[in-house]
């Protein structure tokens, strides 16, 4: 079965970052047990990171990382195991439409020393979260450098991203949408499309502008699933999806790229509902060796993997 899991908290306040001149860190030999906050990150059934965070001082967690969030999200069971008493009610945005939240405040959201953010987060709850405490989104990130590798499965958050020399990677310039959806420009067989950077999710969407303009271009078969993307604990039907042979990002080349199809709640959310649009998940990203986001030059590194390695 597909699952896809997917959060967008775009009407809620982003709450300022509060950065000491370290970084978080867990890019260490993995240990057995619970990780700590300086441990390596495991990663859950769905292939997304999972890093150690702190809540208010107690922890850590298991937190998703999710670039597709501009606001972090805790769990129900987490938010009543620390005593947070609700503060206010929200919307979040979910690939099929709005959602109620309830909102809780946090006065702290830590990665290691690193202190992340604070102020009002919403609880949600569902098989979406799989066995985590909450999502990590990107409240915090301004001005740093989120670097994952995928073969150690961990997570390092710098402070200022001259930190970390990025000589043979390769380069990716993106921007930001509304100040937190990481996008950059793709090409597949000549075809433009807005490409956006998701770890929160296990698989990759495209809008049916996008299978348009790649129809009878770059689109070899269109494939039919039975598979479902879980969002607040409601199914949603994952049926069409379309397959291209490659595609181009920046001088990087992904092969074999599958989208599912369909008029997904979140590019409406994004203004991109009429120009062709694909979000690519762990699916794609995990392909890579290593991926970095340079959230103050707007940059997406790649190191790829030696041929032959999946």
């Amino acid at each position: 079965m597909v699952r896809f899991v997917k959060f967008w908290a775009v009407t809620l306040l982003v709450a300022g970052a509060v950065g000491l001149p370290t970084q978080a860190y867990a890019c260490e030999p993995l240990v057995s047990g619970e990780p700590s906050a300086a441990s390596a990150t495991t990663k859950d059934s769905g292939r997304r990171a999972v890093v150690p965070i702190s809540i208010n001082g107690q922890g850590p967690f298991r937190f998703i990382i999710d670039t597709g969030a501009n606001r972090s999200v805790i769990s129900r069971g987490l938010a009543t195991r620390l005593g947070l008493e609700p503060s206010g009610h929200g919307v979040v945005h979910s690939i099929v439409g709005i959602e109620p939240a309830v909102m809780v405040n946090v006065d702290s959201i830590s990665f290691g020393d690193l202190h992340l953010s604070r102020g009002e987060i919403p609880i949600l709850e569902g098989p979406m979260l799989d066995d985590a405490h909450g999502l990590l989104g990107v409240d915090g990130m301004a001005g740093r450098l989120l670097y994952v590798d995928f073969t150690k499965h961990c997570v390092e958050v710098y402070e200022s991203p001259a930190q970390v020399s990025m000589d043979g990677w390769l380069s990716v310039p993106a921007r930001m949408r509304f100040g937190t959806m990481l996008s950059v420009q793709g090409e597949i067989q000549g075809v433009k499309v807005n490409v956006l950077i998701d770890t929160g999710s296990d698989v990759s969407l495209g809008n049916e502008r996008f299978r348009e303009a790649l129809r009878g271009v770059a689109a070899r078969s269109i494939q039919y699933r039975n598979g479902h993307a879980f969002t607040f604990g409601r199914p949603v039907l994952l049926e069409q999806s379309v397959w291209t042979p490659t595609m181009l990002l920046g001088n990087t080349i992904v092969n074999g790229v599958t989208a599912y199809i369909g008029d997904f709640h979140v590019f409406d959310v994004w203004g991109l509902q009429n120009e062709p649009t694909m979000l690519i998940g762990m699916d794609v990203l995990a392909r890579s060796l290593e991926m970095a986001i340079d959230y103050e030059r707007g940059t997406v590194h790649f190191r790829k993997r030696p041929r032959g390695k999946r």
